[in-house]
């Protein structure tokens, strides 16, 4: 049997010392239209994409758009400020325009880089496979710790849902090379956990089951620091 797996929040808290609330103070929000002629027009101004991806979420033959955007700011010296805010925006191209489905300003934290690794370093937007799109953020530290982790979140059009189906957690001890990793199917609700090393190809398997799989959509979720796929308290 597994040794007990760490709560997530807990293992993120150990990788980040510090962190600015993600969420966008009410102030510097910036107001999206619901409708544009082009997928560019729901760049506010003072924001550039960052990344996009072009899934046909709807399954209508017309390309759809998932764009993140990041200030029109220049970056952060090397080690020095915090990483850009991020909005991820959802859209729908229709037969008269573009409409937008759902947006989130959380779920990408803002770190120090003092002593982080921006999230998106590592990470990246990704169209998928039957109308999903997939987001992956990087988790590393500069000091502090030796833990450094790679969440990726999958999504699929649900009605009117942007939903979240599956979560990728994978955890590296950066000195023992030790892994520990977890993918959740939100679909079934099937969890998976694997406990190996980068250095060998054995590994151990344990499978369980969410115990409460409540419906997620792209908008209500919260930052990937305090995000609890498990549940509380798992």
């Amino acid at each position: 049997m597994l040794p007990a797996l760490p709560a997530l929040p807990a293992l993120l808290a150990s990788i980040w010392l510090a962190a600015t609330p993600a969420r966008l103070a009410a102030a510097e929000r910036p107001i999206l239209p619901t409708k544009a002629g082009s997928a560019a027009g729901f760049v506010p101004a003072g924001w550039q994409i960052a990344q996009q991806a072009a899934p046909d979420l709807n399954r209508d033959g017309r390309a759809d758009a998932v764009l993140l955007l990041q200030p029109d700011a220049p970056p952060a010296a090397p080690g020095t400020g915090r990483s850009p805010e991020r909005l991820l925006l959802v859209l729908l191209q229709q037969r008269d325009g573009w409409a937008l489905l759902q947006h989130n300003d959380q779920l990408v934290p803002q770190v120090d880089l003092a002593t982080q690794e921006d999230p998106l370093i590592n990470g990246e937007l990704l169209a998928g496979k039957a109308g999903s799109f997939s987001l992956s953020l990087g988790f590393a530290s500069s000091a502090g710790s030796y833990s450094s982790a790679m969440q990726t979140y999958r999504f699929r059009l649900d009605g009117r849902c942007v939903r979240l189906i599956g979560h990728d957690q994978l955890q590296t001890h950066r000195g023992t090379l030790d892994t520990r990793d977890t993918s959740i199917n939100f679909l079934t609700g099937a969890v998976l956990h694997t406990l190996g090393n980068a250095q060998t190809d054995a590994s151990t398997r344990q499978r369980a089951r969410l115990a409460s799989n409540p419906r997620r959509c792209l908008a209500d979720l919260g930052s990937a620091l305090a995000f609890e796929p498990l549940g509380p308290g798992r």
